[in-house]
C-alpha cells in the first residue's frame, strides 16, 4: 500500500469565497478549480497545487487553525515573500530547519500557513 496526499482542507467562515479568490488566486497565484456540483450549495472553493488540491471549506463554528497548518513548498520563496510584502501581509521567517528556507504566514482569517523552498547542498 502507498498513500499520497489527494488534498488539504482549509476551514474559511461563511461567505469567505472571496477573500479566498482574492488571497490564494490573485496574491499566491493558484489556479481555481471547480468543485463537484454536489459539493457547491455547502459554499467554500477549491484550486490546483501541483499534484494535488487545496479545498477551502466553508465551517459554520470558524475558528483559525492557529497551530496546525500546511506547508506548501515553492521554486521561489523570494519572490512569494516579495508578493506577501507588497501587498501588506505579515509574514515571519524561521531557519529551524536545516535546508529549508521558509517563513510563516496567515490566510485572510488567521489559519497559519508555512510556505518554504528546499536549499540545494552547496
Amino acid at each position: 500500500m502507498t498513500l499520497a496526499l489527494d488534498h488539504i482542507q482549509i476551514a474559511i467562515p461563511k461567505g469567505g469565497e472571496d477573500q479566498c479568490r482574492a488571497f490564494w488566486g490573485n496574491l499566491v497565484g493558484l489556479r481555481e478549480i471547480a468543485k463537484p456540483e454536489a459539493l457547491q450549495a455547502s459554499g467554500g472553493v477549491w484550486f490546483a497545487l501541483m499534484g494535488s488540491e487545496l479545498h477551502l471549506g466553508v465551517e459554520e463554528a470558524f475558528s483559525p487553525a492557529l497551530k496546525a497548518h500546511p506547508g506548501f513548498r515553492t521554486t521561489d520563496i523570494a519572490a512569494l515573500a516579495t508578493r506577501f510584502e507588497t501587498a501588506g501581509r505579515d509574514l515571519a521567517w524561521d531557519c529551524a530547519i536545516e535546508g529549508r528556507k521558509r517563513f510563516f504566514s496567515t490566510d485572510p482569517f488567521g489559519n497559519r500557513l508555512e510556505f518554504l523552498q528546499l536549499e540545494t547542498p552547496q
